[in-house]
């Protein structure tokens, strides 16, 4: 019991001195989990609807519970005007493709469950998108192919005199080959093989940054390194989005939580609460987050094939053959079909 105790006072050290810890609801089955964002680019942007006793902003595949569908879900302005969102799947909304917000206005979501919630996030400015200062990458070479790969900075231009905080995504695009079956016996027609194919690795963790002791200098952004393990191609993308700092600080309480070996599902010390609440029922929770932010983004081209040395390239083709990259096993005339592939988004690059 001590070292519960303990646990719970030291969680407390890292806590917001704004956190909400008086919860009257100790099992969260009937919370409401809300979650969205919007920007300065066109859309469409998605806003999910849960009832849940667990989830995770960081992924998007671990809403648990029972999706909310039938709501009546809008972004509104300052000035009244809204916009509908559309259900596209069961408690799934999505704006029309051509919206987007104005820089410099104010923006509120306001849902109405099927049930009688009158759900509602605080109003937020859209502030202005801040575009990367520099995106590139450098090959780093090595003895082994595992410890072969390529670094990949990227930065941002902080603005003097205010304070400023940043949340990054990122997206890799990476390319893969499969094996095309042998070619029937004449005279049957050969069909088209499609080898070449896209993977959307997931990666769910945020980078956050903000101008404390760098006001109005260059940022540095803290980026995982490219493995050299292939001659395929390979995208970086960067969405960079300039938040308030109530959006930073919730961003933040979630990564703090995640690495002091918690989860997001704990419940100690609280669940996390974001910018949304239920106006006509306030005891009843609201976890999730509306975002509203200017947004920059930008891809990185990784060329894995040109400017190599020799010697490590010639390290390389052995180790793509030994490790039997190109699925010989399993040939196929389409890899849109290579199911044992994650995150396989077929043949083209989503668009940008």
């Amino acid at each position: 019991m001590r070292r519960i105790l303990a646990f719970v006072g030291l969680l407390g050290l890292f806590s917001c001195e704004t956190e909400i810890t008086d919860f009257k609801t100790e099992n969260l089955s009937d919370a409401v989990v809300v979650y969205g964002e919007m920007s300065n680019l066109a859309g469409p942007y998605t806003v999910r609807i849960n009832y849940t006793s667990g989830y995770s902003p960081f992924d998007p595949t671990q809403f648990q519970g029972q999706s909310i569908p039938g709501a009546d879900v809008r972004i509104v302005d300052e000035s009244g005007a809204a916009i509908s969102l559309k259900e596209i799947q069961k408690g799934m909304y999505q704006t029309p493709a051509t919206f987007k917000g104005q820089v410099g206005k104010k923006y509120q979501l306001k849902i109405m469950t099927p049930d009688g919630l009158a759900i509602a996030s605080t109003w937020q400015e859209l502030t202005k998108p801040v575009d990367l200062k520099s995106f590139e990458s450098t090959y780093s070479n090595a003895e082994k192919v595992e410890e072969m790969h390529f670094n990949v900075r990227a930065s941002v231009q902080d603005s003097r005199g205010q304070n400023d905080y940043y949340l990054v995504k990122r997206q890799d695009f990476i390319q893969f080959l499969t094996t095309c079956p042998t070619p029937p016996a004449p005279p049957a027609p050969v069909p088209i093989c499609y080898n070449k194919c896209w993977q959307a690795v997931q990666n769910t963790q945020p980078i956050l940054a903000d101008d404390a002791f760098l006001n109005g200098r260059e940022i540095a952004l803290s980026l995982a390194s490219v493995p050299y393990d292939d001659f395929t191609e390979w995208f970086v993308q960067l969405e960079v989005y300039h938040i308030d700092q109530s959006t930073h600080q919730f961003w933040k309480r979630q990564e703090d939580q995640r690495t002091l070996g918690g989860g997001i599902f704990d419940k100690v010390p609280a669940q996390i609460i974001g910018n949304l609440t239920c106006l006509n029922k306030p005891e009843r929770q609201v976890l999730g987050y509306f975002m509203v932010a200017g947004k920059s983004k930008q891809r990185l081209f990784i060329d894995r094939y040109n400017g190599i040395p020799a010697a490590s390239y010639q390290k390389l083709v052995n180790y793509v053959d030994f490790k039997k990259m190109r699925y010989a096993e399993s040939p196929l005339w389409d890899c849109r079909k290579a199911a044992w592939v994650p995150y396989n988004v077929g043949l083209t690059l989503p668009v940008y």
